[in-house]
Formats: structure tokens, sequence, C-alpha cells
């Protein structure tokens, strides 16, 4: 084993977890669907009058897709699952508790609905939408949540497009490992299906070919890619030193080791065609992490389904596992979810989170006829159980943001494993 800085620094796990996607509202419900093959892309005419005849996408589960707050449905439930509060008392202390929590362009259907309101009535007629104009700030996340938590600790609210969410789980435990703090909320969410930003996606030729049947449009890893479709969702995780959560009597779901952050511009949508760099950076992460090739089991890539970034993000994967390559089974989610763009990183860490706690990898929808150069094991079509003691998880944001984070199974107790639900029917289903 490579010798690392962990049996020296404070342990990170993650002892909360709340989600939302189009799967469902929360993580017991998101993570079924996951596991059971199904998909939430549909078309988008009923939440876009007049817009939605052209546009497909993953809306967030009715039951919360319109929060008066940014993350505040992910927010609640990863505290309840964490449980920090005893009634209405904290079990830790506020002056030590970090939120750092990203929105990756702020709350784009809230400047949205406000424009239009503008628009129709002038200035007045803001009011009817929210008068408070810092809801719409990228920070609201982040702020909302200290403040209705009474949280004291340092508030941080990073943009970095799509790895927002990844680099906000990666910023919180450093801030936990240096002895900043105990504790942080930390994660991503995003509520983008809008016309603005469906057109300005689809504008970039991004967005994925959809025939008569939207589950099968977004295809990662397949011959027949063509692009994503845009979801809506988020998710926030607690993490943990460790020794504290010990003593809070609240168990892990795993642990995170650390991760590395990078850059590789080359376009505005598209990586540099040369995986080393992504290569080294997935190398950089497993070094500092005391971590070799043979002991990573899963991955769970960003696999947006677009033409070149599919098979560099496999290359990356081969350069830098080695021959181990072969023997890791990988996950791409967008093809359920949809791409939850700033939000993606932190529901795609949370998901590997679950995969760990259960020791199953969730499928790759779609993937019916693999790409030759996607040339991994990517669990095409149906989900399995595995070993799984260390997973990786890549995000990779527009523009050339670059993350990568290093999870393992805990040493000690830990969170159990939820059965299996029953099988669901061959072919996938909308919710």
């Amino acid at each position: 084993m490579i010798e690392s800085s962990r049996s020296r620094t404070p342990r990170v796990v993650v002892t909360g977890i709340g989600l939302r996607t189009g799967l469902g509202p929360d993580a017991v419900s998101t993570w079924e669907g996951l596991r059971a093959g199904r998909s939430a892309a549909r078309s988008l005419s009923s939440i876009l009058p007049g817009h939605g005849g052209r546009w497909h996408g993953y809306p967030a589960h009715p039951a919360n897709r319109r929060q008066t707050t940014p993350g505040e449905n992910e927010v609640s439930e990863a505290v309840r699952d964490a449980r920090l509060f005893e009634g209405e008392r904290p079990n830790f202390d506020p002056d030590r508790a970090a939120t750092v929590i990203g929105l990756s362009k702020g709350d784009i259907g809230r400047l949205a609905r406000a424009h239009r309101h503008l628009h129709h009535g002038g200035p007045a007629a803001l009011d009817a939408v929210d008068p408070d104009w810092t809801r719409c700030w990228p920070d609201a996340g982040a702020r909302s949540a200290f403040e209705s938590l009474g949280l004291r600790g340092p508030s941080i609210a990073p943009v970095a497009a799509c790895a927002t969410g990844l680099m906000a789980v990666l910023r919180a435990a450093e801030l936990i490992r240096i002895g900043t703090c105990d504790l942080a909320l930390a994660g991503a969410t995003e509520s983008s299906i809008e016309p603005l930003v469906l057109g300005a996606f689809a504008r970039m030729r991004v967005l994925a070919r959809v025939g008569e049947d939207p589950i099968a449009a977004v295809r990662p890893w397949d011959r027949a890619r063509s692009g994503f479709l845009v979801g809506e969702g988020g998710a926030v995780l607690v993490l943990e030193r460790e020794e504290h959560a010990r003593h809070r009597g609240v168990l892990p779901y795993a642990e995170v080791l650390g991760g590395a952050l990078g850059s590789g511009a080359g376009h505005e949508t598209r990586l540099d065609p040369d995986p080393g760099r992504f290569a080294m950076l997935i190398a950089e992460a497993m070094t500092r992490c005391g971590v070799v090739p043979d002991e990573v089991d899963h991955v769970n890539v960003h696999g947006t389904a677009t033409r070149d970034n599919d098979p560099l993000e496999c290359r990356a994967i081969r350069r830098a596992l080695g021959s181990h390559a072969d023997g890791v089974s990988c996950s791409a989610n967008k093809a359920q979810i949809g791409h939850l763009l700033g939000g993606s990183g932190a529901v795609e860490l949370a998901i590997t989170c679950l995969a760990i706690r259960d020791q199953f990898v969730p499928p790759t929808l779609n993937l019916t006829d693999p790409d030759p150069a996607c040339d991994l094991d990517g669990t095409p079509g149906v989900g399995r159980y595995r070993p799984i003691g260390t997973a990786l998880k890549f995000s990779i944001g527009f523009g050339g943001h670059l993350g990568v984070a290093v999870l393992r199974r805990p040493d000690g107790p830990r969170r159990p494993s939820v059965p299996m639900p029953p099988r669901p029917p061959r072919r996938s289903e909308s919710p």
C-alpha cells in the first residue's frame, strides 16, 4: 500500500444523504429507481406550456420540484438522516459546522420567473415572485442552510459548472481534515428546466436526439449516443470526522479518502482530446489517498453520452488503472436521472456512497451496443452485486473543470445494506 497521510489526519465519513431527482423526492426512492433500472425521462410539455413540445428532460419529482430555497429538501433529509438534532437541539457544536453548497449558475428558474413578471407588470410585479433578490444568487443554498440550522462555521458556495457538486464535497472534506470544523453539509442542487437553459444547450449541440421514446435517448458509452438531456435535482451530504460521528452514535455510509482537482480545457464543451491530463489527475487522487489501482472496484463516471467525452473518459481510466481497468465495474447514471449540471457530481457521489453501502453497482441504461472506444465494463442494462471496497467518482465541467473523488467502505461498523427491490419489467418505464 502506498504510504499516505490518512493515518495522520482525521478520517472523514458520510453520515447523512439527502437526494432529489426525477426518480423520487428522497434518497430511498431515487436509489430504488436506479437499482431497478427505471428512467425519469419524459416530455416537458406539461411543465413548459408553449415550449414543451420541443423539449424532453428529467424534471424533479413533483413532490418537491419547486423549492422555496435551492436545496432545502435535500438539506432537511440529510440532517434527519444524520440525526443532527435531538428535538430542536443540535447534538454538535454549531460553531464547528460548515456549509459548502453550490449552484452552478444561481437559481435560474427564479430569475426567469422574475423576468417574466418584470416584463409584463414592471418592477412592482416582482413582489409576486419573491421580494428577496438574494435568493437568486449562487450562494442561496449555502446561506439558507446555515441560517435555518443555526450553523456558524465557514459557508462556501463553489461554482465550477458541472463539477460544482463534487468540488463542494471535496472542499468540505478538506475543511474537516485540516481541523476547521467537525462536520459539514456539502453538495449542490439545480432546477434548470427552463426554455433559456434548454435552448442554450441545444444551440451548443450537446442535447440527445429524441425519437419516439425519450427513455431511449440518452445512451452513455453506446455506439448510437448523441448527447444528454437536462435533469433537475440535487444532493446534500453530511460529512463528519469519524471520531465525531462515532461519539454521536451514527454509522457511516462511506469514507471520503480525498481526491484531486484540475483542469483540461480544450473547447467550451469538450476536453482536450489527449486523456493524459485526466489520467494523471486520477493517479494523483489515488496516490494522495494511499490507494493503488488494484484496490479500485467501482467507478461512477461522468458519462454525458457525448461523442467525444465518453471515450476520452474511458481512455483516461485505462491509462490510470492499467491492466486492472478490465476488472472494474463502471456506471453512468445520466440515462436514468438526466444531466443535473452543477448538481450532478453531488448526486452521483451520493449514489456511489449507496452503492458502497449495498455492495451493488447500478446499471448504465441504454448501453445495448457498446462503442469499441468505450471498452470497459459499463454494467449495461442491469445492475449487479459485487464487492466494493474502494470507488472513484469523476466530474467534468464545461470549460475544463475536472474532479476525482476517492471513496472507501468504512473499516468498522457501517450502515446496513438494504435488500434489492423486486425485479422490474424487462423494459424501463418512467415513474
